[in-house]
């Protein structure tokens, strides 16, 4: 037998197996309560294993897709499969009850650092946040600053373990930073809201809890890369939000 011919005949052997693995994951498709496309990399706990990855795992529970992270659980809001992102929201949180917060404090450069399964962030240079963080700080005396929106008449009396005993006013400030927090004050406490949210259109901490509960978005981008450009590469997303992948130097074929 000739080599071109052999070869050909391993391609035959393999491409059935191939070809039969590839349509079952297109199959394992599921879904729980309003979210109806969960898909790789996402599956629901007690599907298939054949089905996406046990690292991206949902739970469906009183049907509401769940994900843990961090000791915590949020509440999936959506998934796109378009910009790589999930929308989820803490389950402690009630909407029009703007008093109620998430258990733990959370901020988007958390994952920027210290995950290897999600991003909060910007995909290149000149995209636009994925999600913002929102600050609660304290001060002890009254303060007349667009920056600082007033809190206090929402989360006064709220009994939260690292909220100060000693505290006079509480603000919120969206994206605060050092230059912006008045040496007096104290950050009490830190939540997350979507991207596009204006910090300077909004006026009442009501708002902002809205926007917490509406949900931030997080990128599975660093799993989509390696499924697409494998180890070889590293990758971008283009303006048409398809990634492109791009030789790793040193490496190449």
């Amino acid at each position: 037998m000739h080599e071109d011919q052999l070869l050909l005949l391993l391609l035959l052997l393999l491409l059935p197996r191939s070809f039969s693995s590839s349509v079952e994951n297109n199959q394992c498709t599921t879904s729980c309560g309003k979210v109806t496309n969960i898909s790789y990399p996402f599956r629901l706990r007690g599907d298939p294993m054949v089905c996406g990855n046990p690292n991206y795992e949902l739970a469906c529970v009183d049907n509401r897709t769940i994900i843990d992270l961090y000791s915590s659980k949020y509440y999936v809001r959506s998934i796109d499969y378009n910009n790589y992102t999930i929308r989820i929201a803490d389950v402690d949180l009630q909407k029009g009850n703007c008093s109620s917060l998430p258990l733990r404090s959370l901020l988007c450069s958390f994952f920027n650092y210290s995950s290897d399964l999600y991003r909060c962030g910007r995909y290149m240079i000149n995209d636009p946040e994925s999600s913002k963080t929102v600050s609660i700080v304290n001060w002890t005396k009254a303060v007349a600053s667009r920056l600082y929106i007033d809190a206090s008449s929402c989360l006064d009396g709220v009994e939260i373990s690292n909220f100060s005993s000693t505290r006079r006013q509480l603000y919120a400030m969206v994206e605060a930073n050092v230059s912006n927090v008045e040496s007096e004050c104290t950050i009490e406490y830190m939540a997350m809201i979507p991207g596009w949210a204006d910090g300077d259109n909004l006026r009442s901490f009501a708002q902002i809890h809205d926007l917490m509960v509406y949900g931030f978005e997080l990128s599975w981008f660093p799993i989509a890369c390696k499924m697409y450009c494998k180890d070889y590469y590293v990758c971008d997303i283009n303006h048409k939000n398809q990634i492109q992948c791009s030789a790793k130097k040193g490496k190449g074929f």
